[in-house]
């Protein structure tokens, strides 16, 4: 893929700037007290909806990316 950037760019071919909204969707990996399995996954999906500041998740690891999907593009004149 940098081979064909790199030919397009030593043929002269304009290269413009878009902006990608991307849909990314992670696996994860977190540990928690709760009583009941039911509550362990209301937590930890309330906890990383809150963001930043987790209240119940005490340790988290990311396990991989499943999936990627380009939802739109449109210019972005400030890259070119």
């Amino acid at each position: 893929m940098r081979r064909a950037r790199r030919n397009r760019l030593e043929r002269g071919s304009q290269l413009n700037g878009y902006r990608v909204r991307l849909r990314v969707v992670e696996e994860y990996d977190v540990a928690l007290l709760a009583e009941l399995p039911d509550d362990a996954k209301a937590r930890a999906e309330t906890d990383l909806r809150r963001g930043d500041q987790f209240e119940d998740i005490q340790d988290s690891w990311p396990e991989e990316i499943v999936s990627v999907e380009a939802l739109a593009v449109e210019p972005y004149a400030e890259l070119e």
